[in-house]
């Protein structure tokens, strides 16, 4: 696994969460008025995601120090990545609390699921080295 695998995978779910959020509120609500509500709420949404995710993001990069030299296989480390990711959102938006939390909560590990799903990780065994 690469830091680029990690930054990539930490920024685009900070851009993802917030569109799936707005989706899912406004399939829930049809009114045009609310879709624009939170399209003029993605900035904030986009700012305040990053202050709130660097903790997950500093644990997730020390757990990749500790196990970048180790021969576990590529599926195991990314599924644990993003078991990691979705745990930390779960936490921190609960810590957050507010009416929309767990709408939020969904959005941004729906975005986490997806992005580690769809990225290859690049982490090499130390027996292919």
């Amino acid at each position: 696994m690469n830091w680029i695998y990690i930054g990539g995978h930490w920024i685009l779910t900070l851009l993802l969460g917030p569109i799936i959020f707005i989706i899912k509120n406004a399939l829930s609500n049809l009114s045009h008025h609310n879709i624009f509500g939170f399209l003029e709420l993605y900035p904030v949404m986009l700012i305040m995601g990053f202050a709130f995710s660097i903790p997950t993001y500093i644990l997730f990069s020390l757990i990749f120090v500790l196990i970048q030299d180790k021969n576990i296989k590529t599926l195991y480390v990314k599924m644990f990545f993003i078991m990691t990711v979705v745990i930390g959102i779960w936490i921190t938006t609960a810590l957050i609390s507010g009416t929309l939390w767990f709408d939020i909560a969904i959005s941004y590990s729906i975005s986490t699921i997806i992005i580690g799903l769809f990225f290859k990780p690049d982490f090499k065994l130390s027996t292919q080295l």
